[in-house]
């Protein structure tokens, strides 16, 4: 198959590395270091062994001339999906399935508003990849899993339903055969693989856990292991959780209290160095997800008419922080459009 992956950051030379291994033809689309890199074999290293991976061909832009691609990989940052989304129509043809793997819920909208929701899968990944070198990447701990749907079901596809928020979806939805083409090559690829009967509900999910431990997280500035110790604080996170779930139900998004207690579960569960990647982002001074995670809780909630405190405070508390990186990078030219990590 032909795969095509937008963007050099660390989830980028993940997928791009697991899917050459599989035999696919992959392009990833980056910076130029990451073009220049690319003379020699991209390097994964899971479990502390070095895999090198020849074959994977990098470019700063899509060819004028490119193939429609068979899988459009697309890892980065949220707020740079609007950007590259124009830039896809080259090269999705009537088989492309587009794949996004960031956080928060309006990803996939992005790029339905662009492509048609025909093409466009929703998905949720959970996986820790370092960007460890241009051409280089880390992998800690398992392989990635992801969980991905259609973003409209069959039942929806000649209606007039939203996607949350303001956006139209397409009345096509995406075929069910090229869902499961997308499934088979990332198993195979030794991608775990989950299939979502309701998409929306699942994005909602992952936001429900990362913008309220994250959050949190990154007001504390301190991992789960100090976070989970302290009563109040887990109970903050837990409000926080609360908010998400009567902001999605508001919006037609089928969560609940059980939703609440599966999601806490998975943060008690986690490693006691676990921080979100906005978290490190913030503390790094780099531009995070701040607006697509807490932020994006805030907006659709104001929308509704639901109150979210919690995040109000959490994204007004961390928004000076986010606006000095984002003015910092941009006085050093550093925009890094199709080149960005996820």
């Amino acid at each position: 198959m032909n795969v095509t992956v937008i963007g050099g950051g660390a989830m980028g030379l993940y997928f791009a590395a697991m899917l050459r291994r599989a035999g696919h033809g992959v392009t990833v689309v980056g910076r130029a270091d990451t073009v220049a890199a690319a003379a020699d074999p991209l390097i994964l290293d899971h479990g502390g062994v070095e895999i090198s991976v020849p074959g994977v061909r990098a470019v700063t832009a899509i060819p004028a001339d490119a193939e429609p691609a068979d899988l459009i990989v697309v890892t980065v940052k949220a707020w740079q999906v609007v950007e590259v989304a124009p830039m896809l129509r080259s090269i999705v043809g009537p088989r492309t399935a587009v794949l996004p793997v960031q956080n928060g819920v309006e990803a996939g909208a992005d790029l339905a508003e662009v492509l048609g929701a025909r093409h466009v899968l929703g998905c949720t990944c959970v996986v820790i990849a370092q960007r460890v070198g241009p051409w280089h990447v880390r992998c800690l701990g398992a392989h990635a899993t992801v969980e991905i749907g259609a973003l409209v079901r069959d039942s929806e596809a000649d209606g007039h339903r939203s996607v949350p928020g303001t956006r139209p979806r397409s009345a096509a939805a995406l075929a069910p055969d090229l869902v499961d083409s997308v499934a088979a090559m990332l198993s195979e690829a030794g991608i775990g693989v989950m299939r979502s009967a309701d998409i929306q509900a699942t994005l909602w999910r992952k936001l429900m856990l990362i913008a309220s431990y994250g959050g949190v997280g990154a007001l504390a500035r301190q991992p789960v292991g100090v976070t989970r110790a302290q009563p109040e604080t887990v109970e903050l996170i837990r409000a926080g959780m609360r908010e998400v779930v009567a902001v999605a139900q508001a919006h037609g998004i089928a969560l609940g209290e059980s939703d609440i207690d599966q999601i806490i579960g998975v943060y008690l569960g986690f490693s006691s160095d676990t921080t979100s990647s906005m978290q490190r982002d913030l503390a790094a001074g780099r531009p995070s997800e701040l607006e697509y995670q807490n932020g994006a809780v805030v907006r659709f909630g104001r929308a509704a008419g639901v109150p979210t405190p919690v995040h109000d405070t959490i994204y007004a508390a961390l928004l000076p922080g986010e606006s000095l990186a984002r003015q910092q990078q941009a006085s050093n030219g550093q925009g890094r459009g199709a080149g960005g990590s996820a």
